[in-house]
């Protein structure tokens, strides 16, 4: 007749963890490496939230409800330094490196009608839809954010996280300068930006000079 062990034993648990997609997943660039959440080492991003807008407010109709939603303490809008862009947001104070705005807001589409786009990937990497901010009264200051035309006028960086699209700050940038971020080779190329010298060295004189 066998024995039984009737101590009381660890249960194991043979069920796989799922690895969550890269959208839950944050760059962190001291590390070089993708961290979930926040990096431990460096410590997560500051964020700076959108001024809330009630449904009601005492500026007259014809300024667009996204120019209200910019944080005025950090920013503000003006013309851009790129000629014929219109206006461009442009920091009030200095900002630090690994400064989070967002989320880019927007109205959802399948359709790239506008240079107000931004494309959002589902869990499989795969295209899912688009954010358009095309409509100043149905979405933020973001759309204000012009595209760098080379790698020395980027200071932001666009990223995908949980389904929303943020903006970080990839150094410190003085006050009283432009925010500019890379929209991508695509609406680059609708610019008339030149992608192939997008990271060229150039030539200082005083002003920008391009090659």
């Amino acid at each position: 007749m066998s024995q039984f062990n009737l101590r009381k034993k660890a249960r194991l648990s043979y069920y796989e963890i799922e690895e969550p997609n890269i959208d839950e997943y944050i760059y962190c660039s001291d590390c070089r490496d993708y961290v979930f959440e926040y990096c431990s080492i460096h410590g997560p991003l500051l964020v700076i939230p959108d001024n809330k807008v009630p449904a009601k407010t005492n500026f007259p109709s014809f300024v667009p409800r996204a120019a209200l939603t910019i944080p005025d303490v950090f920013l503000h809008l003006a013309h851009s330094t790129i000629p014929d862009a219109g206006l461009g947001v442009f920091t009030t104070l200095t900002l630090p490196k690994n400064v989070r705005f967002g989320p880019y807001r927007g109205n959802i589409t399948h359709t790239a009608a506008s240079n107000y786009c931004w494309q959002i990937y589902d869990k499989n990497n795969k295209p899912s839809h688009m954010i358009d901010a095309s409509n100043a009264n149905k979405s933020n200051w973001m759309r204000y954010v012009n595209c760098s035309r080379h790698w020395c006028e980027q200071n932001l960086v666009a990223f995908q996280y949980r389904g929303q699209i943020y903006y970080r700050t990839i150094k410190t940038i003085p006050r009283f300068t432009e925010l500019m971020v890379f929209y991508g080779t695509e609406f680059a190329n609708k610019l008339k930006i030149d992608f192939r010298r997008y990271h060229k060295p150039l030539l200082f004189t005083g002003i920008f000079v391009w090659q």
